[in-house]
C-alpha cells in the first residue's frame, strides 16, 4: 500500500499548517522499509521523488510508491507496566529468624573467563537511499532542454533533473532554427538541412495542389460569364 492522491492532499493540508506529518516506508524503499520519517516538504507537481522525507539524519526524496500514512496506533509508546508492590510482611519479631548456611569449604581453582564476543557490527548503511553529497544533488538540479520536430510544427520541452517543467511549448520555425544553428554541430546542421529539404518540398507540393484547384474554381466561374 502507498499514498494514495488522499493521503497527498492530506499531507498537503499538514503541512500548510506548519507540521511535519508522519508517514512509513513500504517494502519498496528497500532496506528501511518499516521504518517512519517525518514529511519536511512535499511538490504533488514532481514525476517521481517529489516527498522530501526527514529520518534519522537524513533528508531525502521519495516517490508516492515508497511511502505510506501509518496505521492508528502505529509507533505509540508501550507504557511500562507498574512493579507490584510486595505484601510479605515486615518489621522484627514476626517470622523466627532462619540460620543461614554456612558454605561449604571448597578447593580453589582457577577458572579462565572466555573472553566476551566482540560487538556484532553496525549495520550496513542503507544503500538505496545513502546521503547524496551536494554535489550530486547540484548536477541532478541541471535543466535540460530538448527540441522536437512532430506533425510539421516544432516544440520545446525542459526538465530539472527527472522533473518535467515545460512540456511541448510551440516554438516558431526561424526560432527553432535559429536554436539548431546556434548549437555549432556539424551533425545538427546536416539533419536540420535535410528536414528544411523535407519541408520545402511538402510546401511546395502543397502550393501546386492550391494554385490547380484555384485554377479549375476560375475556369469553371467564367464558364459562368
Amino acid at each position: 500500500m502507498s499514498l494514495s492522491s488522499a493521503d497527498i492532499a492530506h499531507l498537503e493540508s499538514v503541512l500548510a499548517q506548519g507540521k511535519k506529518p508522519k508517514v512509513v516506508f513500504t517494502d519498496a524503499a528497500g532496506q528501511i522499509a518499516g521504518r517512519a520519517g517525518k514529511v519536511v516538504a512535499l511538490d504533488p507537481a514532481g514525476v517521481d521523488d517529489f516527498v522530501t522525507v526527514a529520518f534519522g539524519s537524513d533528508e531525502l526524496p521519495f516517490a508516492a510508491a515508497e511511502l505510506r500514512l501509518p496505521a492508528p496506533g502505529e509507533g505509540a509508546r508501550r507504557t511500562a507496566a507498574p512493579r507490584q508492590r510486595s505484601h510479605e510482611p515486615t518489621g522484627p519479631g514476626l517470622l523466627p529468624d532462619e540460620p543461614k548456611p554456612q558454605p561449604a569449604a571448597t578447593e580453589r581453582k582457577t577458572v579462565t573467563t572466555p573472553e566476551a564476543p566482540a560487538p556484532a557490527a553496525e549495520a550496513a548503511p542503507v544503500k538505496k537511499k545513502a546521503a547524496r553529497p551536494r554535489a550530486a544533488q547540484a548536477k541532478q538540479a541541471e535543466l535540460t532542454i530538448t527540441l522536437t520536430y512532430e506533425d510539421g510544427e516544432w516544440a520545446v520541452a525542459a526538465a530539472r533533473g527527472a522533473r518535467t517543467v515545460v512540456k511541448g511549448a510551440k516554438v516558431a520555425h526561424p526560432a527553432a532554427l535559429a536554436m539548431c544553428q546556434a548549437s555549432g554541430s556539424d551533425e545538427v546542421a546536416e539533419v536540420v538541412s535535410e528536414l528544411v529539404e523535407k519541408i520545402r518540398s511538402e510546401a511546395a507540393e502543397e502550393a501546386s495542389r492550391l494554385r490547380r484547384q484555384l485554377e479549375e474554381a476560375e475556369s469553371r466561374l467564367a464558364e459562368l460569364n
